[in-house]
């Protein structure tokens, strides 16, 4: 019987060792699965983050390119604003059509302070000052000679904006790509 009780207590002990041993196995890989599927999630996050983050970038530098262009095209079109009724209609298109990118540059910019890092919140804000000025109405109305280049049309205050806001577009391309590529 002593022998029987021994087997019994030797069995019911390496049950429940087997027991024990398999349910720490069970948990140590519940543990490892949900490490990985929390990994995977966050990988997975990040990448949607940055695919939103480079989108709302793309939409941002295509207004302010948008805008800027509309600057030269303000520097050559003063002069439509005081002739024919035909050269009136055309700078109201151009105006309008600038008005509008302006607008655009301002949506895209609301996003953007949404999305981007504070350097480059900071830049942007910088740049939407300089718009704001360039586009304000006198950069349209001013008189400039028919004919002149589209520089000389601008004047040299304008002028000075309008490179300063060629370096902050470039300045804000270089920034959106680190914050692209950069650690998060």
């Amino acid at each position: 019987m002593d022998a029987a009780v021994a087997g019994l207590v030797g069995a019911l002990g390496g049950a429940t060792l087997g027991a024990v041993g398999a349910w720490g196995a069970a948990l140590v890989a519940f543990r490892a699965a949900k490490y990985q599927a929390d990994r995977q999630a966050q990988a997975q996050q990040q990448h949607w983050l940055r695919q939103v983050r480079r989108d709302t970038y793309g939409e941002f530098l295509r207004a302010a390119e948008a805008c800027r262009l509309q600057i030269l095209r303000a520097g050559t079109a003063r002069h439509l604003h005081g002739g024919d009724e035909e050269e009136i209609a055309e700078w109201h298109r151009l105006r309008a059509a600038a008005v509008e990118d302006h607008n655009r540059f301002y949506a895209a910019k609301s996003v953007l302070d949404l999305e981007a890092p504070e350097e480059l919140r900071d830049q942007v804000a910088e740049l939407a000052r300089i718009f704001t000025g360039l586009f304000k109405a006198e950069l349209w109305i001013r008189g400039g000679p028919v004919g002149e280049p589209v520089r000389a049309a601008l004047l040299d205050a304008d002028l000075r904006r309008y490179e300063r806001v060629k370096e902050l577009v470039e300045e804000i391309r270089s920034l959106c790509r680190d914050s692209l590529t950069g650690p998060q």
